[in-house]
């Protein structure tokens, strides 16, 4: 018997996921899927601007944590990681998707709310 019994990620299948997925770690994503996931962060912090109290809060703080982690990932797409160059068909779904609704808009009314790296 040879090989990985579990099935592994290569990194680049984990490139055009977007989304490292291992055993337990969120679930792999299309370039498409990863900008619709993003968009549907970007419209939620677009509804809720302000901060709150209570759950809704607490669903506020975690979709702006969503929101980094799936910037990093679309990065990761259209920059490569330090593996590997990018996929050109991965970054041509991506843009596409991107451009597709107003996602660009989204982006820059949230750009206040959002935790960019500064490095």
């Amino acid at each position: 018997m040879s090989g990985c019994l579990w099935p592994c990620v290569s990194s680049a299948n984990a490139m055009t996921a977007g989304m490292g997925g291992g055993l337990f770690g969120p679930k792999a994503r299309s370039p498409a899927e990863l900008v619709r996931h993003t968009r549907d962060i970007l419209r939620f912090i677009a509804d809720h601007p302000e901060p709150c109290s209570g759950k809704l809060e607490a669903k506020r703080e975690q979709k702006i944590a969503d929101l980094s982690i799936s910037v990093r990932a679309m990065k990761s797409i259209l920059y490569g990681d330090g593996d590997g160059d990018p996929v050109a068909e991965a970054c041509t779904q991506l843009t596409r998707e991107f451009f597709k609704d107003n996602t660009l808009r989204l982006v820059i009314v949230c750009v206040p709310h959002m935790d960019l790296e500064v490095s």
